[in-house]
């Protein structure tokens, strides 16, 4: 079976899959951990480690809303939310969010400069994770929410 029209205008359409699918289970992920963060009165996370979900799930919440929004100001042609908004959204943890509205909407996906500087702050996100990995934080933390 040939590829679909989809996959010829897009090589990298499998990346995206999987990439999309990666931040949804990241995005539910830390939404877990900092539920049970909340939850549990006895919960030992490092400071940290509890901002960064925090703002991960709070960010990522917002700039879904804020793409939606800015997606429907677009055709309507209304005044539009400013891009340093969308990218200080992701900059400060909503990329996950970011990334799933710019999916289901199909919103900001063309414009290469506005790309760009998404997909560096995702990068520099993904160098934080690969660091709290090497360090330990995430397994330790994952450890004392659960009680073993």
């Amino acid at each position: 079976m040939g590829r679909s029209w989809t996959n010829r205008l897009n090589p990298f359409a499998w990346i995206q899959r999987w990439f999309t699918t990666a931040a949804f289970f990241w995005l539910m992920g830390t939404t877990a951990l900092l539920i049970l963060a909340l939850a549990r009165e006895s919960a030992k996370v490092s400071a940290f480690f509890a901002i960064y979900l925090l703002l991960t799930v709070a960010c990522s919440a917002i700039a879904f809303v804020m793409y939606g929004i800015d997606k429907q100001r677009a055709v309507k042609k209304q005044p539009r939310i400013s891009e340093r908004t969308l990218h200080v959204l992701s900059i400060l943890g909503g990329w996950p969010g970011a990334h799933l509205a710019q999916r289901l909407f199909r919103h900001k996906t063309l414009k290469v400069s506005f790309r760009l500087v998404f997909w560096f702050t995702v990068f520099v996100h993904l160098v934080i994770i690969a660091w709290g990995i090497w360090s330990g934080w995430p397994f330790e933390a994952v450890r004392n929410l659960l009680g073993i």
